[in-house]
């Protein structure tokens, strides 16, 4: 099932592959210009650490935790408006702070204590002049660069050095006293007064180093200044046109199948299954010609005979005999929901193969609105099956029309009557179908559209079997599903359907290329021509 569900579903795609391939290439196409004429835009970003974790004497955990949490609020800072306004200020910017803001960001890396400022601008430079100037005015904006911090730092650093300076003076001289083996009195006093002032000493760098450590987290300096790049980060061309063909090919495959699901035409046998319970006998290919050439091109089974058309009208004629094998059909009606579904043709080529077969085929067009047998074998319609009907003396080989097929004959309509349904309906329709019946082997007989009119209906009831034709583009099942309920209510012994005009992808069959020349151009082989022969007697009245 799901293998049959994968078939459908390509079919479809298979169906709708010209507009697939049209949707990519506008939509790859219209990416293309699109992005050809925006202009590009360049981005330039500048990094900044926060506190002195690379340059700290001693730094310890709270110290970078301390800074990480302040780098997330100086990113905030550094795109506030104060911010922004002095760097239009600093580089003389001819810009609006909101649309500065709107190319500006600045981020604070996760687990560290960096900071990037990013700035996007049309030209290189200057994005990379606002990115640096960003940095600057954060820099100048943060605490540990305002005065007193400043200052103090300045002052702490430099007692630092001079503690440490002293510490390591002293230590020398306590190392030469305490070298000595023979110390006098005094030296013993003088090494007890330096190993005090070391103590003393090593407390204030401590004490020293503790207020430099407060304010160390507090630090931001410039470890990457911004460069003008030279690749701009939009737009990404390749990357627009590669999304703009994959939202195209999806909005073309939505299309296809939602038109596939909204599509309640019968394409298959499935189809014919579900909505009208019968069985397909048969599935007949469109045929390609234009409509200038004449009908009798339309039998393909006759001038035509090693086609694949032809052989699937050969395979309708067996899966009918099979049908009917318990009770064998004689009278055999041919007819559709709705005009236009190629009854006629499904009746006349079948008529040809029945007759190939040897079978004695009498071709009759019951169809009293509208015929067409006789346009499609090029005949004249003078007398026919209303002759008959009228209850005139004629007899039945005097208004048939005989063909180059061999046990293949034509009953046309003749003059078309204002009542057919009564005349279908009649004693003498019975009295007329027991005669036809006895003229051969199997009478077929082409009717009117059973949603149109009430003939097919009436006829199918006195008939041995029907066949229910259905064009795959035309037959809705709405139609079809109320075709079958007319067959139904009138009694017809329905043998099956056959989906007729089924659309070919490839020109693979056997017609198309053997006789694809003369089907083209609409010449016949020699000895193909089907020269339609009226009885010496079809002018008797």
């Amino acid at each position: 099932m799901k293998s049959v569900e994968f078939q459908r579903r390509l079919a479809v795609i298979r169906t709708w592959f010209p507009l697939l391939v049209v949707s990519v290439l506008l939509a790859a196409g219209a990416a293309f210009v699109v992005s050809s004429l925006q202009p590009k835009v360049y981005e330039a970003k500048a990094t900044l650490i926060v506190g002195q974790s690379l340059t700290g004497v001693n730094p310890d955990y709270s110290q970078l935790l301390a800074s990480q949490r302040l780098s997330t609020t100086y990113a905030a800072v550094a795109t506030t408006r104060p911010i922004i306004d002095a760097v239009i200020e600093q580089l003389g910017l001819n810009v609006d702070s909101v649309d500065l803001q709107a190319r500006v960001r600045a981020e604070a890396q996760a687990d560290s204590t960096l900071l990037s400022i990013a700035a996007e601008d049309t030209d290189p430079a200057t994005a990379a002049a606002i990115a640096n100037a960003m940095a600057d005015q954060l820099i100048a904006a943060s605490p540990a660069i305002q005065g007193r911090e400043a200052e103090f730092q300045a002052s702490i650093d430099a007692d630092l050095q001079a503690t440490q300076d002293l510490i390591r003076a002293t230590q020398a001289q306590v190392e030469t006293l305490t070298a000595l083996a023979d110390r006098t009195a005094e030296q013993d006093l003088e090494l007890r007064a330096l190993e005090d002032r070391l103590a003393s000493l090593r407390s204030t760098y401590a004490s020293l180093l503790s207020f430099s450590s407060g304010n160390a987290s507090n630090l931001l300096n410039v470890i990457e200044p911004a460069v003008a790049e030279t690749s701009p980060v939009a737009p990404r061309t390749l990357l627009n046109v590669l999304l703009a063909a994959v939202l195209g090919l999806l909005v073309a495959v939505g299309i296809a199948f939602v038109a596939d699901y909204l599509d309640d035409a019968i394409k298959e046998s499935d189809d014919v299954r579900d909505v009208t319970g019968l069985s397909t006998l048969g599935t007949i290919a469109r045929m390609k010609g234009s409509a200038n050439r004449s009908q009798i091109y339309q039998l393909a089974a006759l001038l035509y005979p090693r086609s694949g058309i032809a052989e699937a009208y050969r395979a309708l004629r067996a899966n009918i005999e099979f049908a009917s094998v318990d009770s064998p059909v004689r009278t055999l009606l041919v007819t559709s929901s709705v005009a236009g579904e190629g009854k006629t043709v499904t009746a006349a080529n079948l008529a040809v193969v029945f007759a190939q077969a040897g079978r004695r085929v009498l071709l009759v067009d019951a169809d009293l609105r509208k015929p067409g047998v006789h346009q499609i074998f090029d005949l004249p319609n003078s007398h026919g099956l209303t002759t008959l009907l009228s209850g005139g003396e004629v007899s039945l080989g005097a208004i048939c029309h005989k063909t180059d097929q061999a046990n293949l004959q034509i009953l046309t309509t003749g003059p078309l009557p204002p009542n057919p349904a009564e005349l279908f309906s009649s004693q003498r329709m019975l009295a007329v179908l027991e005669g036809l019946t006895a003229s051969g082997d199997l009478v077929i007989f082409d009717s009117p559209p059973l949603r149109a009119v009430t003939d097919a209906a009436v006829l199918s009831s006195q008939l041995d079997g029907t066949l229910f034709v259905i064009d795959s583009k035309r037959g809705h099942r709405g139609a079809v599903r109320q075709g079958c309920e007319i067959l139904a209510t009138a009694g017809a012994n329905v043998l099956g359907a056959v989906i007729n005009r089924v659309p070919v992808p490839t020109r693979s069959d056997d017609y198309a290329s053997e006789y694809g020349e003369y089907y083209g151009t609409g010449s016949v082989p020699e000895g193909r021509t089907p020269v339609m022969e009226k009885s010496a007697e079809s002018s008797a009245p």
